[in-house]
This record gives structure tokens, sequence and C-alpha cells, in this order.
């Protein structure tokens, strides 16, 4: 149980929390402490089990194929067919029968070489087979100990793998970012908001449950564990202008939505009598026509799953969100939010030939494309900045959906995923922290309109440079990781032939430069009088004093997302050796 350390942490530190909040009233200073210690040791726990399982998981040589076979590495022997430790796997099995079946053929293995030796050659002595029965439980040891830290199945519900646990990290740093950036949102109010750090707690304990499931019920708990908290942060801070309404119009939607999900589900295992993603790829691959029951229910958790995407059309509900929403809140919409279902829906797609069935990849392709068109050319006419990134939201994620679409080439499908994603949630990390850094809980909304944001750069020159980069890497321009990433979905959109999601792509990435371009000029005008007369106090004012943590985490993701895209070998790195479970 190693291998869910992440989890036990986060449940840790919410039953620490609780208990710290009510016993001791902590305030809102020892809450951020409490709560980003908790975040860390989750993130080690993850980082250390994903460096292990990365470099002794076996590797994946075709998974579009009904076996799916898996390969054995290099560095191993070769074993002998009637070798006595030698397991075999099927994909339609639970792993927890499969361990106990492996222990089962061990054993009889073992008692059928002893039987064989002593029948086939009497001068043996005891003492030879004392020997052989000594290392055989010495291999079978080693072997356990190796197999501790390789990518494996936790019961049916849960998958402990690089690809995972990879994502489980990005979901904690994100946190532990929001945790920083929320407390110095607070700072000028005298109330205390242990709450919100609860609440935030609960939230990425549902994100990493998303991200390891691989059992629809899974699944569906993680969705719920990630969206009921959302309703709390969203209208967490009702004081502000739009904000219980968005919470509200969050809350019935997102049930509107479970509904279909769970609906889907429902048709799906009254077809099938399966609930695993293997059992899923199973079905889909034996099935020589799909019936009409399973593709209703795929179409209706695709509804669901829009929501939860913001694909059109169910993306209505986006913006006003994100305006009503606090800025640190949006930040988590739109990372969190989005990343942890996105990468469940990947792990699905990955396994299960969904795409193979015209109807679905009709659809999907309809979906991608509206979504890229409308989310670029609504944000041209927006003035506030949330709804403007709330739009660009729709689009970006009608680009991944690409990768969905083409996902049979399951290497540079998985590669243009998390090269993405890692570059999408810097931006966003550059872009919703400097405004929350800029703004403050007691005020009736925060500083997110363009007048508001304009000449930043003379105020506070250090959020303005690393806004801008946030700018420049989610349009897509040179030396950013924002670059790269597009660069690899137009790759992959032409590998696949998928011409009208390239096309969309290429004119989606034009209109986002121009509105992106805008507000990076935005942020350096000088601020002028009404008599049109540069004001005299418009020069840079930078105290290093000022700078804290909130400030270094911006500009690192700043400087990370120019370094990926100026070098973007090891990010390459990180992504293919985060692998995923095929079986």
């Amino acid at each position: 149980m190693i291998a869910l350390s992440p989890i036990f942490v986060l449940s840790f530190a919410i039953i620490a929390l609780l208990f710290s909040l009510f016993i001791f009233k902590i305030n809102t200073k020892c809450c951020t402490i409490l709560t980003v210690c908790g975040l860390s040791c989750a993130l080690m726990c993850s980082v250390t089990i994903g460096y292990k399982i990365s470099f002794s998981t076996q590797v994946i040589t075709d998974i579009s194929s009904d076996n799916m076979q898996i390969s054995v590495p290099a560095s191993e022997p070769i074993k002998e067919p009637n070798s006595s430790s030698e397991e075999t796997i099927a994909i339609d099995t639970v792993p927890s029968e499969e361990s106990g079946s492996a222990n089962g053929n061990e054993s009889i293995n073992i008692n059928d070489n002893i039987d064989n030796n002593n029948n086939s050659n009497n001068n043996n002595t005891d003492t030879d087979t004392a020997t052989d029965i000594e290392t055989n439980a010495n291999s079978s040891i080693d072997d356990n100990s190796t197999n501790e830290w390789r990518a494996h199945h936790i019961t049916a519900l849960f998958t402990c793998d690089g690809y995972g646990l990879l994502y489980t990290s990005l979901i904690l740093m994100i946190s532990i970012a929001v945790a920083c950036f929320a407390y110095r949102w607070f700072k000028q109010e005298q109330k205390h908001h242990g709450l919100f750090y609860l609440i935030l707690l609960f939230m990425t304990l549902g994100g990493v449950t998303l991200v390891y499931s691989s059992h629809l019920i899974a699944f569906f708990i993680g969705i719920e564990l990630l969206s009921i908290p959302f309703v709390g942060l969203i209208g967490y801070q009702y004081t502000q202008t739009h904000s219980l309404e968005a919470a509200v119009k969050y809350m019935i939607l997102s049930a509107v939505a479970s509904v279909f999900l769970l609906m889907g589900i429902a048709f799906y295992y009254a077809m099938t009598g399966e609930l695993t993603f293997s059992g899923l790829s199973y079905q889909l691959s034996t099935m020589s026509y799909p019936s009409t029951l399973l593709l209703i229910g795929v179409c209706l958790m695709l509804v669901g799953i829009g929501f939860k995407l913001s694909l059109v059309p169910f993306q209505l509900w986006l913006p006003d969100v994100y305006q009503g929403a606090p800025t640190v809140v949006a930040l988590l919409l739109s990372t969190v939010g989005k990343v942890a279902v996105f990468c469940a829906i990947a792990r699905l797609f990955l396994l299960a030939p969904i795409v193979n069935n015209e109807t679905i990849r009709i659809i999907l392709v309809v979906m991608a494309f509206c979504s890229i068109l409308w989310g670029n050319l609504l944000a041209l006419m927006q003035s506030s900045l949330k709804r403007l990134l709330a739009y660009s939201s729709i689009a970006h994620f009608g680009y991944l959906l690409t990768a969905l679409i083409a996902v049979q080439y399951q290497v540079l499908a998985l590669e243009t995923i998390g090269v993405y994603l890692i570059g999408y949630i810097l931006a966003n990390i550059c872009i919703l922290g400097a405004i929350s850094l800029d703004s403050h809980s007691d005020e009736l909304q925060d500083h997110e309109n363009e007048i508001e944001l304009s000449g930043l750069f003379w105020r506070r020159p250090i959020l303005a440079l690393a806004m801008g980069v946030g700018f420049l890497s989610l349009a897509g321009a040179p030396l950013t990781a924002g670059f790269i990433g597009r660069f690899l979905l137009v790759l992959l959109g032409v590998t696949a032939e998928l011409w009208w999601l390239v096309a969309a792509i290429v004119i989606g990435s034009t209109l986002g430069l121009y509105f992106y371009a805008r507000l990076i000029i935005n942020l350096y005008i000088r601020p002028v009088s009404r008599d049109g007369q540069i004001l005299s106090g418009s020069s840079i004012k930078l105290k290093w004093t000022n700078i804290r943590i909130s400030e270094l985490i911006i500009v690192l993701c700043a400087l990370l997302t120019m370094l990926c895209g100026i070098y973007p070998k090891w990010l390459f790195n990180l992504v293919s050796i985060a692998q995923y479970l095929t079986t």
C-alpha cells in the first residue's frame, strides 16, 4: 500500500487540520503552514514512488493490438516457458486474483519440480533438494522486493504507475502554489480562513483520486470529490460581486453533468457487466460491432466529461463561474479541475479503443473543432481578463482533444498531452497568480479588468514580466513551452491526418496571438493623467524586500516556461519515462 501514500498523507493532513481548527483554533497563517506541509509531504511521496517506478517498470510495446503484450526489459534474463516462476496475466482478470493465482502456480511448480527430480534421478540427496528449495525461495523474495517498485494495480479501483504519479505531482504543486497565493490574498482581513484550506485539501484529494483511478466507480468518486469542494471554494468569499451567482450556477450544472455521467456508467454496466477500464478495453476489442446500448452509455459519459472540461456545447457556465470565483479559485478551476479529469480520460482512451468507432470519432472531432473556434472568437471581445482566460481555456482543451482523437499514436499522443499540460499549467500560474497578488479579499472584485492592469509594469515589474511570459506561452510564441506543445499538436494532427483540426489549430493560434498581444502591450503602457501628461511617479519601483515566496513561485514558473521553450529535451524525457500500465 506504499503506492497510495499520497492519498494517505492528504487524508492525514485533513484530519490534522480539522483537529487543529476545532481544538486549538489556529489562525490563517498556521493553517497555511500546516496545509503546505501536508501537501509537501504528499508531493515527496509521489516524487519518490514515481522515480522508483519509472526505472523499474515494464516497457509498453503495442497497446493498440487486442492482446496488449508487455515486453520484458533487455536488462532482465528471458525465462524458459516451463520455469517455476512463470506467471500468466489475463487482461480481464482482477489484479488481486492475479497475485493469488501467481503464488499458487509458483508453489505448485516448485512441488512439481521436487517430485520430478526425485522420480527422474534417485541418486540426488536430500541436501540437494533442500538447496534447490532455498534457492527458489530466495529468488521469490528478490522478485517480490523488485515488484514492489513496479507499476501495478491496487485492487481493481486504482493503478499506480509513472503516468499517474507525474500528474499527481503536478496537482500537488499547483495546490501548494494556491495555498501561498491565498494567504497573501487574505492577508488584509482580520478573520480566520482555515475553512478555505480545509476545502482545498479535500479538492486536492479528489484530484489525486481521479488521476489514480482505473475503475469507473473510482473515477466517479474522484470527480465528485473534486467538484463538490469547488462549490464551496467558488462561493467562499460571498461578499464579492458575482460570487454566490457563480457558486449556484456551478452547483446546479455540475449536478446535472454528474447525472449524465452516472447514467452512462449504468448503461455500460448493463451491457457488459464490467466497470474497469481494462474491462471496457476487452469488451470493445472483442466485439465485432458495438451494441447501441453501449454506444449510448459512452455518449452519455461524454456529456458529463464535456461539462467538466467545458467543451462545446457544454461550455456556457465557464465564463460566469470564472468571473465570480476568486482568482486563486479560478486558477484551481483552470488547472486542477481540468487536468485531473483530462488525465483520467486519457488513460481510459489509451486503454480502450473508443475512438475506433466512427460515430464517437465524428462527435469528438466536431466538439474539438467548435471548441477551438468558439473559444478564440469570443475571447476577442472580452475586457475582463478572467472571462478571456475562460474562453481561452475552452480553446486550449479543444486543442488537447486532438491528442485524444489521435490516441492510436500512443507515444506521440502521450508526449503531446504531457508537454502541453505542463506548459498550460505554468502559464496559468504566472497570469492568475499575478492577478491574485495584485488583489485583496476585502475588495468587491479582483483587479482583473484591462483598465486596472494597465501599466502594471510601472507598479510591479516582476509580476508584469511573469504575466507577459505566461501570455506568450498561451499564444504559442517561440521560445516558450506553449510553442513546443502547439508544435507537437500540429505534428500529431498531421500524422493522424486530422486536417480539419490542424486548420482549426492554425486559425485559433492566429486569433489568440492578437488578443494575447493586446494584453501584453496593455501591461507596459505608461500611466497618464487626464490632461495627457505622463505622471511623475510612473517610474519603475522595484524593492527586493517585497519579493516573497508567492513572487518566487511566479518567477520560477516564468523561468521554467522559457527554459522548456529553449531546451525542451528534459521535458520530453520527463514525460516519456512516465509510462502507464496496460493490464
